[in-house]
């Protein structure tokens, strides 16, 4: 499974998102938003006309649920 990046502001570097997920911005176009793994904040990365397809793991919600990292 590949890792997904974003650039976080705060960090001023790319780091990987966790908890990656689709999101269909105001102008039509994609991108992926989650959160940032080195500071907790929310970051998008932008992917275009296309709804991103996003491989995730079958017990991510009871990660969340759960806080299990």
């Amino acid at each position: 499974m590949s890792t997904i990046e974003a650039y976080d502001v705060k960090a001023r570097k790319k780091v990987p998102v966790k908890d990656p997920e689709p999101y269909q911005m105001k102008n039509g176009k994609w991108a992926i938003k989650g959160t940032s793994c080195e500071t907790g904040i929310t970051v998008y990365k932008i992917v275009g006309a296309n709804q991103p397809k996003i491989s995730a793991h079958p017990l991510n919600p009871l990660k969340r649920i759960f806080h299990i990292n």
